[in-house]
């Protein structure tokens, strides 16, 4: 297990924090910590901090660190998870997590009709995709299979059409990777070797 303690940082601003920042123009957007395990009733220790978010929904540069914030340990089952966390956290650069998804062993859907580890289960072109057995969902149908990572860009590569790779970490901590991306570095780490 790998553990890692989020220091007081500015947050990077992530696809779903612009998202809600649209909702709610004139105003702040307060982020919380992911490895918050609520989203109702979140304690002020929870927050790391607000953008202000201008009239056009648009999140500016203008940060306010919560001073009552207190990080929490969180503990990783993987690499993978680690990585991630640190990415949301702006530490690492977001292209390293390809790397770390084709090394991981992941979780996935599965059809429990179909063979395991020969088939995706799908929402239109999305395949979730989970860093660990402790971030997939407790709410979700009980079937799943895992992966190798580079097995599952194989996959990728034999559906022939665009997918796009929603991975999971615990605590909330998303990153949606083209699947065309995957099978590319899968590619650029055989030709290497």
């Amino acid at each position: 297990m790998i553990r890692h303690n989020a220091c007081m940082v500015k947050p990077l601003i992530t696809r779903e924090m612009r998202e809600r920042a649209r909702r709610v123009p004139n105003n702040w957007l307060h982020v919380v910590d992911p490895a918050c395990e609520t989203t109702v009733g979140v304690p002020a220790e929870a927050v790391i901090g607000r953008y202000l978010v201008d009239e056009r929904g648009e999140i500016t540069d203008q940060y306010v660190p919560n001073p009552r914030y207190q990080p929490r340990e969180v503990t990783f089952e993987n690499d993978l998870e680690s990585l991630m966390y640190l990415v949301h956290r702006g530490y690492e650069d977001k292209r390293e997590l390809v790397d770390a998804v084709l090394a991981a062993e992941l979780v996935l859907p599965a059809d429990p009709a179909r063979e395991p580890r020969g088939h995706l289960v799908m929402r239109g072109d999305v395949v979730d995709v989970f860093a660990s057995e402790r971030a997939r969902p407790r709410d979700w149908p009980p079937h799943w299979h895992r992966f190798r990572g580079v097995e599952l860009a194989v996959v990728v590569d034999a559906l022939k059409r665009p997918v796009r790779l929603l991975v999971t970490a615990q605590g909330g901590v998303q990153f949606e990777i083209p699947g065309e991306v995957l099978v590319d570095g899968l590619r650029a780490v055989v030709s290497m070797g």
